[in-house]
């Protein structure tokens, strides 16, 4: 079975939105120069597309999919073909996204991640109905493709489904934000500052190819009160671009679950619908950054086996809203995933860890005071002696490092592991004993002195989750090595 027609036409819309930029130096800002680089640039572009157009369309006339009860089978490859299986039970993640070009056709794109490796990782349908993504989804999640009788009429089989995807209704909705949230969202964000080095990067892309300024535009360009009013407006437009960019990105949000899955739906226009099996989060991470701490809110994000890649927004499709207060964050993980017990009583490092942490070399520090020491430089012409910026280096190390003691925390009960860590950007690691792989140790000449250790654990996800605790003390890493060791009582 081929994908959809529109499929094509997809993959010209990416590729002319990837371009869009080439096309605009090439032949409108140089599209009457003649020199050599940008005469032939235009003809090796036009020669670029044009195969571009016949690889896609050929690719999409021999790559075809089915499936059957248990696995899908996929035939890729243009040169050279691929021939794949990849069973429904190797998917971890589905996630449906709708672009503006998806709505505008009223179509929609699903995907669906495995924990396997290479080119197979994720099976991608760009362009499909509705109704068949619905279908595929079903297919997969619920595990009743067994019950189905096999047959070639395709549309037949999807009605068949429909009566078993009734049956996974009844999703509970955990979270949805309001609009004080969001505006809260849009400052502690920050997202209108994105505005800044995008129009940087813009301008410092074409302004090689811009006409030089001369007479009155020059001087009117050099006056201090346009600057003053020009830098008004931008202020104006960041903040307004923040507010809409965060409005796109989180309105419509909602966190929902059924006795088997969490769902994860986001998006105005663009729309994202994110799908993980219960069983399947191999842990939890909550992050703070330093606004964040300000506000007192987290993101928790859900840790799986498969590599959930992120949108256009470059938000990561696995991850709770970004911006829940604390309190809300723990009492959403234990609606969620009640074998998550998130406890807020958690040990401390002791004292001497934090001599540890102050008196460890830091080679940053090092290099960067012989830099300024050889270089003596005087940044905005400010007449500052170089070693006070080593000071101020210093003292920013000092101070995140005794940031990271402050804030260092760690909990370990029956079957679950907890640790808080960080300086001035923190983040608290939660997991099951049965999902960790490895425990290891290592030990400094500096932390055997004082009696302490680094541990680290490795748990199961794509790519492979490794949390580091540093300078615990070694009677606490012994106890976790012989906690980790009772993990073959539960597997047998």
């Amino acid at each position: 079975m081929r994908y959809h027609p529109l499929t094509i036409f997809f993959k010209l819309y990416q590729l002319i939105k990837n371009s869009f930029f080439i096309i605009i130096i090439l032949y409108v800002i140089q599209g009457r120069s003649d020199f050599w680089l940008y005469e032939y640039g235009r003809y090796a572009f036009i020669v670029f597309i044009i195969l571009r157009i016949l690889y896609i369309t050929v690719s999409w006339w021999k790559e075809t999919y089915q499936w059957d009860k248990q696995a899908f089978h996929l035939k890729k490859g243009v040169f050279v073909r691929n021939f794949s299986t990849i069973p429904f039970n190797k998917i971890q993640n589905v996630t449906r996204q709708t672009t503006l070009f998806h709505k505008i056709l009223r179509f929609t794109s699903v995907s669906f991640e495995t924990a396997m490796d290479g080119a197979d990782d994720t099976i991608k349908f760009d362009v499909v109905t509705k109704k068949h993504a619905a279908f595929l989804t079903d297919l997969v999640q619920k595990g009743e493709a067994d019950d189905l009788e096999e047959t070639e009429n395709k549309f037949e089989l999807e009605d068949k489904v429909e009566s078993v995807k009734a049956k996974n209704e009844g999703k509970i909705i955990h979270f949805e934000p309001t609009k004080r949230e969001l505006w809260k969202a849009s400052f502690t964000s920050l997202s209108f500052l994105a505005i800044i080095p995008i129009t940087a990067g813009l301008y410092d892309y074409v302004e090689p190819f811009l006409p030089k300024l001369e007479g009155f535009a020059e001087s009117f360009f050099q006056s201090k009160w346009l600057i003053f009013l020009l830098s008004v407006i931008a202020v104006i437009i960041a903040v307004s671009f923040g507010v809409i960019r965060t409005f796109t990105r989180f309105g419509k949000y909602k966190i929902s679950s059924n006795e088997r899955y969490i769902y994860i739906d986001r998006g105005i226009l663009s729309e994202s619908n994110f799908a993980i099996e219960k069983r399947k989060v191999q842990g939890l991470q909550m992050r703070q950054t330093f606004m964040k701490r300000l506000f007192g809110l987290t993101e928790v994000t859900l840790i799986s086996s498969a590599s959930p890649g992120a949108n256009d927004d470059s938000v990561n499709v696995n991850s709770l809203y970004p911006f829940l207060p604390i309190s809300q964050a723990y009492a959403l993980i234990e609606q969620l995933l009640p074998e998550y017990q998130l406890k807020t009583k958690m040990s401390r490092l002791p004292r001497k860890a934090l001599f540890v942490k102050l008196l460890r070399p830091s080679y940053v520090w090092l290099i960067a005071t012989g830099l300024l020491f050889y270089f003596k430089p005087k940044p905005f012409d400010l007449d500052i002696t170089w070693w006070i910026y080593s000071l101020v280096l210093l003292g920013i190390i000092v101070l995140q490092r005794t940031l990271d003691y402050v804030h260092t925390k760690y909990r370990i009960d029956e079957d679950q592991v907890q640790w808080w860590q960080g300086g001035l950007t923190t983040q608290m690691f939660v997991t099951k004993r049965q999902r960790v792989i490895e425990i290891s140790t290592s030990q400094s000449l500096l932390q055997k002195i004082f009696g302490a250790t680094t541990l680290q654990m490795m748990n199961r996800s794509t790519p492979v989750q490794i949390e580091t605790i540093v300078d615990v003390p070694v009677t606490v890493a012994r106890f976790y090595q012989q906690w980790y060791q009772e993990r073959n009582k539960e597997m047998n």
